[in-house]
């Protein structure tokens, strides 16, 4: 028998609560969550097939339900105040044709209402979702094919507003878009005969599918459930409403305007259709150039390019707007210019089809900052993905513009992972000797040292909150986060420079500016003297095999105040009237100044460091692929808005010795 894999959304079917069965006192509800009935299910890609589910006890799998599966308001997934109950442990069992099981609400105030209303009779109607992890597929000859469940797992259980007919699933958008996961089909190659469907469950009228093999589409989902009562008024104008609803929703994805979805729901066509004509229409903007709401350029001929074309149009003006002299606004972002926060909130609603008429301003900014699920959401475009756009562009660039003089003396690295990094020093070639005629070369070797440090990570989190958007106050997504940039880049020089200051312990056990590391000078202030003997130290460095290296200084390095006076007096060319005037180190120093470097009492030192291409001296390093500040974004648990978290991955450690020179100074 062949089998094919394809991934399918989470199913559902409606349930019914038991007449009577409501306990008060223990807060429980009886509900029959299926019968195993078979039901028509409509495909987009193919024909309808029958669905039936199969209430063998290897059949069903109850872990889920047994083990306290959650009892939600309308499948919705995404929020913890949408969980009214649970099953409880050990009540869910397939018995008499039937699975049934028990629900326990919460004793929260907000789920009293809709216990009331259960145990009055007014909700009557609730779902169960399911996924399908194994078909047997069995061809029929004049009817759909037969899809038999014969591993499937209910997940979740739902009161609903609106259920479906009897033995159909409920219609839901959280259902259809939910996580996917992976189903075996299992195609039989003999025909039977067809199955008789229930009494109670009429198919809708279906040309028989002619006789032609497919290839099951290994990417695409099953299509949403055709209810199959028959049809009524009541019915077929909800299934148009839906239709139009979704057209409606797929113009605004893509930026096309009203008019044109109102043509398409006016001729009643298709949702398949109406995307046929959508890529029409795209591809006929593309053409001539034009297209609606925010300018984009004319390379955008996908959706994402368009979404991602409007976040960065209304990142642009916000920029704008919080710093003009250092952000020019774009012509993409002019319309959006004279907009406040919840101006620019409503927009990006609206253009996802999401109604925001009568909201007031606390709704209208809890809607804007809402996590959802369902086709086209976690769109680059939603408002929280702008806000996030903008916060991360002011954290960068602040993190990118703050100084940090390390950069000219010390050496970057990249580390792969935040295991230990050995980092070793090699002694120079051993000393060629003389080899006399006819005679051997001998073999000569080469010592190392090893220095060994790690990645360290750093981060904090921003909350921005509802009250945010309804106060204006573009500084939260502005300025807080350029604070969080630069003090990421500070962190950078603290832990550079604090290894200057703190004089560590290097690999050999000594500290590491030390007489014996033969780079301590004698204190003094900065002048000819100390650096000739700073220079004559540096002339003085062994490599590891005892053998003299040839390394100089070039860098100064000073706090600010009296020292960098000193510095600059010492490397400035001048005009002498006499020998005695000539400024002997002119030009062969350049001196950095930093005040992370002025002590907390005593005199101020000063350094001197090699070029680190010449020798090693300290070495900072990133995470590979994260240089510098990352952020990530997320909707806010507990604050009631969106979190945005800054981490920072970085380590500094010196290297070599040889390359660094301390004075204490007087």
């Amino acid at each position: 028998m062949p089998k094919d894999i394809i991934d399918l959304p989470l199913q559902g079917r409606m349930a019914s609560v038991r007449a009577g069965s409501v306990d008060e006192a223990a807060r429980t509800v009886e509900i029959i969550w299926t019968t195993g009935a078979t039901v028509r299910r409509a495909r987009f890609w193919d024909e309808a097939v029958d669905e039936e589910l199969s209430l063998d006890g290897s059949a069903v799998r109850l872990d889920r339900l047994n083990g306290g599966a959650p009892f939600l308001n309308s499948h919705d997934a995404w929020s913890l105040d949408s969980v009214l109950g649970v099953v409880v442990d050990g009540s869910a069992r397939i018995a008499n044709g039937q699975g049934t099981a028990t629900i326990r609400f919460s004793e929260r105030a907000d789920v009293e209402p809709i216990f009331r209303d259960i145990a009055g009779g007014i909700i009557r109607n609730v779902s169960v979702g399911y996924r399908v992890h194994r078909y047997d597929i069995t061809k029929r000859d004049g009817a759909p094919e037969l899809w038999r469940a014969v591993d499937w797992e209910p997940l979740e259980i739902s009161a609903v507003a609106i259920g479906a007919d009897p033995g159909a699933r409920v219609r839901s958008d959280t259902i259809r878009s939910a996580t996917m996961n992976t189903c075996t089909l299992t195609r039989h190659a003999t025909p039977t005969l067809e199955a008789p469907m229930p009494d109670d469950i009429q198919p809708a009228a279906v040309a028989a599918p002619a006789p032609v093999t497919r290839a099951i589409d290994p990417v695409q989902p099953p299509a949403p459930v055709i209810a199959a009562a028959p049809p009524n008024a009541d019915a077929i104008r909800a299934e148009a409403q839906r239709a139009a609803a979704d057209i409606l929703t797929l113009c605004q994805r893509h930026g096309l305007d009203n008019t044109f979805a109102a043509d398409l729901i006016g001729r009643g066509v298709s949702l398949n259709v109406a995307r046929g004509a959508v890529l029409d229409k795209l591809a006929e903007a593309d053409t001539v150039g034009t297209r609606t709401g925010a300018t984009v350029p004319a390379a955008a001929r996908d959706s994402g390019a368009i979404e991602i074309a409007y976040r960065d149009a209304v990142t642009d003006a916000l920029l704008h707007r919080h710093s003009p002299g250092l952000h020019k606004l774009t012509d993409a972002a002019r319309e959006f210019r004279g907009l406040n926060l919840l101006d620019m909130a409503r927009h990006a609603l609206e253009r996802r089809g999401i109604s925001t008429r009568g909201l007031s301003r606390m709704e209208l900014a809890t809607e804007a900052l809402q996590k959802r699920a369902g086709p086209g959401y976690h769109s680059s475009a939603d408002f929280p993905f702008i806000l996030a756009n903008v916060a991360n562009k002011t954290l960068r660039s602040a993190y990118d513009s703050t100084p940090r003089t390390f950069t000219a003396w010390a050496r970057q690295a990249t580390i792969t992972d935040f295991r230990p990094v050995q980092r070793t020093q090699l002694a120079g070639a051993p000393d060629l000797l003389r080899v006399p005629e006819s005679g051997e070369f001998t073999y000569g070797t080469m010592g190392e040292g090893r220095e060994v440090y790690a990645l360290l990570t750093y981060g904090r989190i921003i909350g921005i909150t509802r009250q945010t958007l309804i106060n204006d106050d573009l500084d939260a997504f502005t300025r807080i986060p350029s604070a969080f940039g630069a003090s990421a880049a500070d962190l950078e020089s603290d832990l550079v420079y604090s290894i200057l200051t703190s004089n560590p312990l290097m690999g050999d056990g000594v500290a590491l500016f030390n007489a014996g590391h033969g780079n301590l000078g004698t204190a003094g202030a900065i002048s000819e003297t100390t650096l000739a003997e700073a220079y004559r130290l540096f002339g003085n460095q062994r490599g590891l095999e005892a053998r003299q290296i040839s390394v100089q200084p070039r860098y100064l390095i000073t706090p600010p105040g009296s020292r960098s006076v000193e510095a600059r007096k010492n490397v400035t060319a001048t005009t002498p009237n006499a020998v005695a005037g000539v400024n002997a180190f002119a030009g062969r120093l350049e001196p950095i100044e930093e005040p992370r470097l002025i002590p907390a009492a005593g005199a101020d030192p000063w350094f001197l460091a090699a070029d680190p291409n010449r020798i090693d001296t300290v070495e900072y390093a990133y995470l590979d692929g994260s240089n510098g500040v990352y952020t990530e974004t997320r909707m806010g648990f507990e604050v009631d808005g969106m979190e945005i978290k800054a981490r920072h991955d970085f380590a500094s450690k010196a290297i070599d010795w040889r390359g660094l020179y301390r004075n204490a100074g007087i």
